[in-house]
């Protein structure tokens, strides 16, 4: 055997070693004994293909890592709980990870052996050490660049860069020893090491700095896309203040119109008149007095636009709890939470059964804000948040995902189900001095 040839057992195990990492640390497919069974069957295929890769000409060698390649590919998608092309990034990650973690253990124990340090007892500790300290490593970054990856649905383009660079990589590392007569190549064992570990290294690092930067990137657009929603909240409650200011004008003359009704001899006209009263006097009603200004303005314009889409709205609120918070949080929370509420309902067709219920009260030094509705449908949960049922999910989504931010700014906590046909909604936030 060729010194700088890595044990083909050894690989396998690495590929596989390096798959179990990403199905340990991201959301799971299925349950622990299924996906337990997936993962010793594709242990058994790898290591029967890289038997077979180590007797075959080099001319299979090629396609046969090819072969190797769409198995951990496989592996990762069947484990996992995520998607096509989340799955194929995972992989190319996982590859080089398995290549370089592989490449470096045997440089280490190919250098002792030269020094005649060389025995099976030397290479299974250094095969224990490597294998076990670098996974461990590899684990940690999974847990910060990957475990979201269910949510984050990487697009194919971001997959295809990803896998393309992880079998250049490969190739480059790889050509010494499979072709050492080109002018990329080494026919010396220890530039062949060096190669192969340098650019595997490579490798790996080039692939995480790529996922850092896509990482960033993607929580820039959720920042952007949250704050987008705080400002039209608050522009919707100003627009809701400048609404109530015009009622409050209206109800004052009422005063004036009641002179004129009384003046008024014809029964029909008297009766006319009162009947206009009674519709301006049901939007009046539609007021809400909590004792908090903000949460009143809000309030009333989502009743309003309940009065006029035969949404039934019923509301108890203690407003005074929500003094020491500050407006544009009370506009996210109660903005967001109502405008998902009344877009589910629109869409049900019995319009008796279209409900909302809001609360806002204390209990055990917390002020607890629940949001209810009717809801027909068992709604999927995604990272511990129902996904949205629009249409266009890359800009959709965000609201639920403000009101928990706004929660947690106050030390609170956001939680949802469905149950019984209703969805509920509530934000716990612990009194404090502010509050």
């Amino acid at each position: 055997m060729n010194v700088a040839d890595i044990p083909k057992v050894y690989t396998a195990l690495a590929e596989w070693a390096s798959c179990l990492i990403f199905v340990l640390g991201m959301k799971k497919r299925w349950g622990k004994w299924k996906t337990a069974g997936i993962l010793a069957v594709f242990l058994a295929a790898l290591c029967v293909l890289q038997y077979y890769i180590g007797v075959w000409p080099v001319a299979f060698w090629i396609p046969a890592m090819g072969c190797a390649m769409l198995l951990m590919c496989a592996c990762i998608w069947l484990c996992c709980a995520i998607p096509a092309a989340s799955a194929a990034l995972c992989f190319s990650v996982a590859f080089m990870a398995a290549e370089f973690v592989a490449s470096v253990e045997w440089q280490i124990y190919s250098f002792l052996l030269e020094l005649g340090y060389g025995s099976v007892a030397v290479e299974i500790i250094l095969f224990l050490l490597f294998y076990a300290g670098l996974f461990t490593g590899l684990y940690f970054l999974v847990k910060r660049y990957f475990s979201d990856a269910d949510r984050r649905n990487a697009s194919w383009q971001e997959a295809a860069a990803s896998v393309l660079m992880a079998v250049a990589a490969f190739l480059i590392s790889n050509i010494s020893y499979v072709y050492p007569n080109t002018p990329f190549s080494s026919s010396l064992p220890a530039e062949t090491f060096y190669i192969r570990t340098l650019v595997d290294f490579s490798g790996v690092l080039i692939l995480f700095l790529q996922q850092e930067r896509w990482r960033e990137m993607t929580m820039k657009k959720e920042v952007d896309a949250v704050n987008s929603i705080l400002h039209r909240q608050y522009e919707q409650y100003n627009l809701s203040k400048e609404n109530i200011e015009m009622i409050n004008r209206k109800y004052h003359d009422l005063k004036h119109q009641i002179g004129v009704i009384r003046a008024e001899r014809d029964s029909e006209k008297r009766e006319q008149y009162l009947a206009e009263m009674e519709e301006e006097i049901k939007t009046y009603e539609a007021q809400n007095k909590t004792g908090n200004q903000v949460l009143d303005t809000i309030l009333t314009g989502k009743h309003l636009y309940c009065m006029q889409h035969d949404i039934n709205f019923t509301c108890v609120a203690d407003g005074h709890l929500l003094d020491g918070m500050n407006v544009m949080d009370i506009c996210t929370i109660f903005g967001n939470a109502l405008d998902n509420a009344i877009e589910y309902e629109e869409k049900i067709e019995d319009k008796k059964k279209r409900l909302i219920r809001v609360a806002v009260y204390s209990q055990n030094r917390f002020i607890i804000i629940r949001v209810e509705n009717y809801c027909e449908v068992r709604l999927t949960e995604g990272n511990h948040l129902p996904e949205t049922t629009k249409k266009n999910k890359e800009y959709h989504g965000y609201g639920l995902k403000s009101i928990r931010t706004t929660a947690e700014k106050y030390g609170g906590s956001m939680t949802v189900k469905t149950e019984d046909d209703w969805f509920y909604l509530r934000v716990l936030i612990p009194k404090t001095e502010k509050l």
